[in-house]
């Protein structure tokens, strides 16, 4: 089990607090316990001390929701109201992002891989997440969300495709920095976004142009 209490949130650049939350707690199966990785904490707690900084620890909790379902709401509507083919693709897009979230999900339930944070030890693993935070961490969802739409503005505007993948990585890793995910749940929910957005563009033909 990994408690998740206000006491421990208190990355400084995250506005809110969730007092009413304090019981609440992240039920985790004993027997994937082996999913947690070592060399995974042991290279984010060396990367902590040369990529950290009081700009970023301010900075970097608003830029994470870049990759949020907030994100993906948003981008659905403007996509929408953008587009002249709005009844198809404002459908294929809902579909897409549900058929992305169940599998998401699906697997981080599946899996029930604990969050970094929650192996922090000691004064220089300090918790810098900054979110309640109730699900598993593998794949992660952030990551998978930002691979689907970079992979969707890249097929519609191919000319700054470089930028869009730029980006959602730069939203996979805030993941890392913020100790919510180890580098191959962002590795894997890349992969999802990426692979579940480029299927059913192909099986769908233009429903996505």
């Amino acid at each position: 089990m990994c408690r998740v209490k206000p006491s421990q949130i208190s990355f400084p650049g995250y506005p809110f607090r969730f007092g009413i939350y304090e019981n609440l707690s992240l039920e985790i199966n004993p027997s994937l316990h082996e999913l947690k990785m070592d060399w995974e904490l042991e290279f984010m707690d060396w990367a902590s001390g040369w990529w950290t900084s009081p700009v970023l620890d301010q900075v970097i909790p608003w830029m994470t929701y870049l990759g949020s379902h907030f994100a993906v709401a948003l981008f659905i509507i403007l996509t929408w109201i953008l587009t002249r083919r709005k009844k198809k693709i404002l459908a294929s897009l809902v579909l897409l992002y549900g058929v992305q979230s169940a599998v998401i999900y699906g697997v981080k339930y599946l899996m029930g891989r604990q969050r970094p944070f929650c192996f922090l030890e000691g004064g220089s693993k300090s918790f810098r997440g900054h979110e309640l935070v109730l699900d598993p961490g593998f794949p992660s969802a952030h990551s998978a969300l930002s691979f689907m739409m970079a992979t969707l503005l890249s097929a519609w505007f191919p000319r700054y495709r470089v930028l869009f993948f730029l980006l959602a990585g730069f939203i996979g890793w805030t993941r890392i920095y913020l100790y919510l995910h180890y580098p191959t749940d962002v590795i894997a929910g890349a992969l999802l976004g990426y692979g579940i957005t480029a299927y059913l563009r192909t099986v769908s033909g233009r429903e996505f142009s």
